[in-house]
């Protein structure tokens, strides 16, 4: 607003230059006339200087209008300007916000991933485990099934062991009764 009311007393400051000025050349006109009428140089010399001064005021009056004009421009172009800068500036805030949240979003997607990157690599380590114990089970059992085997194996040796001990007891007996007997002659016929 200040700049404003600055234009118009400027403006109104010039149209009364303006108005002077043209006020002035009618009065040097007219002393001219009278002067040349009247034989008056002195008169007709000031109606001259006047006319002169009208001119110039007119001439300066122009200049100032033009660089009245100019500097309304000047500002208008500047409140252009500064409205411009202002809009850019709201238009960057709001990028900066946009790209601020698109960044915590991405953080936060980072996060997510990185859990869940942590919780695979637990469910594999889990199931890495679960595997090795099922793994020793197994072996565990196979060495239990080799060792009842070997067991089985030895206890089938033993039992044909046993069997020919007993075979060869059975066969050494039948030969002391034999033996006996025929020491005490009742060999019936070997």
């Amino acid at each position: 607003m200040p700049m404003q009311k600055e234009e118009q007393m400027s403006s109104d400051n010039t149209s009364a230059q303006t108005r002077r000025s043209f006020v002035e050349s009618v009065k040097g006109k007219a002393k001219e006339w009278v002067g040349a009428i009247t034989g008056k140089n002195s008169l007709t010399a000031e109606g001259q200087l006047e006319q002169r001064q009208g001119k110039e005021r007119r001439a300066a009056s122009r200049v100032a209008a033009e660089a009245d004009a100019e500097t309304a421009q000047a500002r208008a172009q500047a409140r252009e300007a500064e409205l411009e800068g202002a809009t850019e500036r709201q238009q960057t805030r709001g990028q900066a916000a946009e790209a601020k949240a698109e960044v915590r979003e991405q953080q936060i997607a980072a996060r997510r991933a990185a859990d869940q990157a942590v919780h695979q690599d637990a469910a594999r380590r889990q199931t890495g485990v679960e595997a090795a114990v099922q793994h020793e089970a197994e072996r565990a059992k196979a060495e239990e099934r080799a060792e009842i085997r070997s067991a089985s194996a030895e206890y089938g040796e033993a039992i044909d062991d046993y069997n020919d001990a007993v075979d060869d007891a059975v066969r050494t007996e039948a030969q002391a009764d034999r033996l006996r007997s025929r020491v005490e002659g009742t060999d019936p016929a070997p």
